[in-house]
């Protein structure tokens, strides 16, 4: 995929499960997804192979939502979606660009190390 590149890499002490389930679950995606001072107001997801999710979020620019379609759920190992803004204020976000996100879960001593990865950003 072309653009830019976003990669985060954290350590959690939960179980690679755990840790999953927190980004699959969207009750508990609902608590934290999102910068901060943001909040979630609205998230759906059915994450299985080309299920889709989509979600509206509130901040400080104002509101904003985004949607895309799971396109591998590895339980508990990989979980990789398409994102797309659908709305949000008009100097963000960026209009038609497709990007993708993937989690990369593995064990690591007692907790899971979590490897975020987003690929075709814009110039943002």
């Amino acid at each position: 995929m072309k653009g830019a590149k976003l990669q985060i890499v954290r350590r959690f002490r939960a179980s690679p499960e755990k840790v999953f389930a927190a980004c699959t679950n969207p009750s508990v995606m609902a608590r934290w997804f999102g910068p901060k001072d943001f909040r979630v107001i609205e998230l759906n997801a059915d994450v299985r192979k080309d299920g889709t999710f989509a979600f509206r979020m509130v901040g400080p620019p104002g509101e904003m939502a985004a949607e895309g379609t799971y396109e591998v759920v590895e339980r508990p190992t990989r979980l990789v979606h398409t994102w797309l803004w659908t709305d949000g204020p008009a100097t963000f976000p960026p209009d038609g660009i497709v990007s993708r996100i993937s989690y990369d879960f593995s064990a690591d001593g007692t907790g899971t190390r979590l490897t975020f990865t987003q690929e075709g950003l814009g110039d943002q």
